[in-house]
């Protein structure tokens, strides 16, 4: 949710002292919030000039190819259209972003799978993937930092099904042991990615049901957009497709005012 809030911030940009809207401007300040930009393009529409004293703006529309919010993550296509804008002058004049209506976007995402492929061989990631801590079925608590995770690579399959082969390390053998996790993926009431006749292989071995079915249990509740409504962030899911090359996302976005994501500028 990081990019809702660097377009946010984009909105200072918005009114100049005599007025004038400064698409450019609005582009710049995009461009220094995230680490690089093959392309952005900013339109913002006003009118009449009076609403855009007020703190209103009618529509804003980025358009982005080749963004990375973070580093060795890049996003293929970032298209943003925002409904009418409503900003409290008051606390922009204080320096701190904030909002008199709720902000509501459609974005669309297009990531591909090279790209992502990349940033799973990050340091980024191995740094996440070194933080886990598990032990294996009949291991006690004792072995839990025997086991770690490394080198992972994603694969799109026909039918809403991906792969991901990774290598688990165990670093009292010092041995590597291939593991795969192949499973459909569908979104549920726009909001609940669900894993569809997921399977695990350890060395060729298949994990048993009843393992597999704890894991599913386990992360079920991290793979919802349920859990932005605790910062007052409504996110549902508008198109979900996926090809051997690509993720194509199409989001619904509403950003309320109270929202600890504008937080202090």
């Amino acid at each position: 949710m990081e990019l809702i809030t660097i377009i946010l911030s984009g909105l200072f940009t918005l009114v100049s002292p005599v007025g004038i809207v400064a698409d450019r401007l609005a582009e710049g300040l995009i461009r220094d919030r995230v680490v690089q930009a093959e392309q952005i393009d900013v339109r913002i529409d006003n009118a009449p000039s009076l609403q855009l004293l007020g703190g209103r703006v009618d529509r804003v529309r980025i358009a982005g190819r080749g963004v990375y919010p973070v580093e060795q993550l890049r996003i293929d296509i970032l298209d943003v259209e925002t409904d009418p804008i409503d900003l409290d002058l008051g606390a922009v004049s204080r320096g701190r972003l904030a909002l008199d209506e709720p902000v509501q976007s459609a974005t669309r995402l297009v990531l591909r799978v090279d790209d992502l492929n990349t940033f799973l061989q990050s340091r980024r990631v191995q740094r996440q993937l070194n933080r886990l801590q598990f032990s294996l079925p009949g291991g006690g608590a004792r072995e839990a930092n025997r086991y770690g995770l490394s080198n992972p690579r994603l694969e799109i399959l026909d039918g809403n099904r991906v792969r991901i082969q990774v290598n688990l390390e165990d670093r009292v053998l010092n041995e590597q042991i291939d593991t795969v996790v192949e499973t459909g993926l569908d979104v549920v009431d726009g909001h609940q990615l669900v894993l569809l006749d997921p399977r695990i292989t350890v060395d060729e071995q298949a994990v048993p049901q009843e393992l597999l079915n704890a894991f599913v249990e386990g992360i079920r509740e991290q793979l919802t957009l349920k859990q932005l409504e605790a910062d007052s962030v409504v996110a549902r899911v508008l198109r979900f497709q996926l090809t051997p090359e690509e993720i194509d996302l199409a989001l619904f976005v509403r950003v309320n005012p109270d929202s600890s994501l504008l937080g202090d500028r």
